[in-house]
């Protein structure tokens, strides 16, 4: 598994959304996502991203990190209006994950991020988080962004990218680059559509010399072929999955050519 820098700490290039998938309640299905971080620990996956709008997901992150929390970093999101409200929800946040230290703390898609920012420069100052980050969903809030980059006051960002939504890479991504902020990337495989709605068979025989036999691995090797990309963090349900996702970890960057390939392989099936 390769590792990359985000803000202050290492991260596995691959590595684990709870976007619904952790959002469950019933032992049995706990029981299944204790599993799914048997095999990240397997695979050497580190980082884990939750968000306090995510139903029980926190909740179940605390359950299946317990007693090994040394293990993985953790990352969690505000989401509301309101100073009180957003204290109350990371109040929470520490509750449901079991710990006293969050390693990324977010604000969920820019929501009232004037009054949570300051909330959780607090929280760093008093060592309580390690990094602040932002998440967006649309292109709209990426001015905002840029300037928050460029001000300091943040270490990370969320955004999603994949081979058909690119849009972070005229300034956010070079940005990047230049100002040290590390890069997350949600829905790498846009929540699974472009594996599960496909109209045609990918062909994957020019990307067998890389080691992809998927797929989900071609999508998100495109993802992580960009340097500039700390992590991307798929989300399953399926404990075997990961395997399959993580292998990504441990291959070679894509060379430009057949990112393109794969770019081209997707509209083509799609179409």
């Amino acid at each position: 598994m390769e590792y990359r820098r985000l803000g202050n700490i290492d991260i596995s290039t691959i590595s684990l959304g709870t976007l619904r998938t952790f959002d469950v309640s019933s032992q049995e299905d706990i029981a299944v996502r204790k599993q799914i971080l048997d095999n990240c620990e397997a695979e050497g996956v580190n980082f884990i991203d939750s968000a306090s709008a995510y139903g029980n997901a926190e909740t179940v992150v605390g359950e299946v990190t317990e007693g090994r929390r040394d293990r993985f970093y953790l990352a969690t999101k505000v989401r509301c209006e309101g100073k009180e409200q957003g204290q109350e929800q990371m109040d929470a946040s520490f509750r449901l994950f079991k710990t006293d230290y969050i390693d990324l703390y977010q604000i969920h898609n820019m929501i009232d991020w004037e009054t949570h920012l300051p909330t959780l420069e607090g929280l760093k100052s008093e060592g309580k988080i390690g990094m602040i980050g932002v998440t967006a969903m649309v292109h709209e809030a990426y001015p905002t962004i840029v300037d928050l980059m460029k001000s300091g006051r943040i270490d990370t960002v969320q955004i999603p990218y994949n081979v058909m939504e690119r849009g972070c890479e005229d300034e956010i991504l070079p940005l990047a680059e230049e100002t040290g902020v590390g890069i997350l990337v949600m829905e790498p495989l846009k929540k699974g559509r472009y594996v599960n709605e496909l109209s045609h068979q990918p062909d994957l025989a020019p990307l067998a010399e890389h080691g992809i036999t998927t797929w989900a691995q071609a999508l998100l090797s495109w993802v992580v072929s960009d340097a500039r990309v700390a992590a991307a963090i798929p989300t399953t349900s399926r404990p075997e999955r990961i395997h399959e996702n993580m292998a990504v970890g441990s291959m070679k960057p894509l060379p430009e050519d057949l990112r393109d390939y794969v770019r081209r392989e997707t509209e083509r099936c799609l179409g």
